[in-house]
């Protein structure tokens, strides 16, 4: 009677296992990549001390600076806007990515490790409140997507610098991207759409773009390069197409 038991047992639990084995195996969860600060976010409340940010490397005959816009649509490529931190010295680059040359400039998507110093007059002419000694640099590579592919993909490329066509849509208060236009800039039926972390900044990109009849709305087709953060694109550098 035992023996019979104990057998009766023995099929039940291998009954049991079979079943939990056969279940299917969850899909691994993506987890959130590390928010990493752009530079105008660190300068918005700046803390003297170690700090990490990404933006762009801009290398120039006077040196090397990082900044979150650079205007590439004017006469002369320059920052846009007033957060810049100023390098006192370039630790070296791994050979790729390579920086892109512009005219008498060049740049480079990277995240930047260093001490933050200031405010005070740092660079030529004292012309910048911050800089950054000892920096460590990583390049970033950056990734050529359509809207669609990154939005179905929000997680997988949260902290990541992207590459984006699409028409840009901009007000005084705000800027989105969106895949389609109507007549008038008025975004298609069923268009899909990103929403850019400022209002447009570039006067260079807005005076080529065209203009709502009551002038208060922008809107043409551009390329950004950005970086990507949940639902919200960082743009570094806007090119009108």
């Amino acid at each position: 009677m035992l023996a019979r038991l104990a057998s009766l047992l023995f099929c039940g639990l291998l009954l049991l296992l079979a079943a939990c084995s056969s279940e299917p195996t969850p899909a691994p969860t993506i987890l959130p990549a590390p928010t990493v600060p752009v530079v105008g976010e660190i300068l918005a409340q700046p803390q003297p001390g170690a700090i990490q940010t990404i933006g762009l490397l801009v290398l120039s005959a006077e040196g090397a600076l990082l900044t979150d816009g650079l205007s590439i649509s004017g006469a002369t490529p320059q920052p846009v806007g007033s957060a810049v931190i100023w390098l006192e010295e370039v630790p070296p680059l791994p050979p790729e990515p390579t920086p892109v040359a512009l005219g008498a400039i060049s740049y480079l998507v990277v995240e930047a490790r260093g001490i933050l110093e200031g405010p005070g007059a740092f660079g030529p002419a004292g012309a910048y409140a911050y800089r950054l000694t000892s920096p460590t640099l990583i390049s970033r590579s950056s990734r050529d997507l359509t809207i669609d592919l990154l939005l179905r993909n929000s997680a997988l490329y949260s902290g990541q610098s992207v590459r984006l066509s699409g028409e840009l849509l901009a007000s005084p208060q705000s800027a989105l991207l969106v895949e389609r236009l109507g007549p008038g800039g008025v975004p298609a039926d069923n268009t899909r759409q990103i929403k850019l972390s400022a209002p447009l900044r570039d006067d260079a990109v807005q005076q080529q773009l065209a203009t709502s009849n009551d002038g208060r709305i922008v809107f043409g087709s551009v390329e950004i390069l950005g970086i990507w953060r949940n639902t919200t694109l960082y743009p570094l550098i806007i090119e009108v197409r």
